[in-house]
């Protein structure tokens, strides 16, 4: 079975964790496969254990491509971060029964549900539609009222900023709002922690000002 997971970032400690809850699934003396393994830019890295992850020390900062995965047999659980055409995190897991596939599922959503992301709620698609709705605005301002209407200059900037904003939180939603982040380390300064909040925020404050010069237009 397949489940999709909701938007979470994990500490290390956290990550430890799901890694225990995974492990304690596979009873019996029988060996685990077990491996995270993490996309970064030109490189590639792969780790048997969280012990090794921890002793290597070049990897730092916060990591959304990965991969973590633990099997035995039939019996197989993977946390994806994504795949090839999707960002979407997911939850694979496959079991001899049900029950065993059940528990699987119970220990990765336990730790995952209480890391969800504060914006887990915010889909990229109202943004698409409102980027969409706000780029065909004037047109259909014009078929509505069956005449051209000219807009002041303050209108018009108005009217582009709002679709620019739009357009700008559509196409990199997945940049401002990662769906699935590890933090390695807490390195990073307030700016680079927190830029895609700080980066979201100024897009939407500049959205409601060119919302507002839109219907309050500023006359000389």
């Amino acid at each position: 079975r397949e489940d999709r997971l909701p938007d979470f970032a994990l500490s290390f400690g956290e990550l430890e964790l799901l890694w225990k809850r995974m492990s304690d699934v596979f009873t019996g003396e029988e060996k685990v496969r077990k491996s995270i393994s993490f996309s970064i830019p030109r490189e590639s890295l792969e780790f048997d254990s969280i012990d090794e992850l921890r002793a290597y020390s070049e990897l730092r900062g916060q990591v959304t491509n990965f991969s973590i995965s633990m099997a035995r047999g039939n019996e197989s659980i993977v946390v994806k971060s994504g795949g090839f055409f999707s960002t979407v995190p997911v939850l694979k897991v496959r079991g001899h029964t049900d029950l065993w596939c059940a528990s699987a599922v119970e220990a990765v959503t336990g730790v995952i549900d209480r890391n969800r992301t504060w914006y887990w709620w915010l889909m990229r698609l109202p943004f698409t539609l409102f980027f969409f709705f706000a780029s065909i605005l004037p047109i259909a301002v014009n078929w509505l009222l069956s005449r051209e209407v000219k807009y002041s200059l303050p209108v018009t900037v108005a009217w582009f900023s709002a679709v620019a904003t739009l357009g700008f939180i559509s196409l990199s939603h997945e940049k401002l709002l990662p769906q699935a982040t590890i933090v390695i380390s807490n390195e990073l300064g307030f700016v680079r922690r927190y830029g895609a909040e700080i980066g979201l925020a100024l897009g939407i404050i500049s959205f409601i000002a060119s919302v507002l010069m839109w219907l309050f237009p500023i006359t000389a």
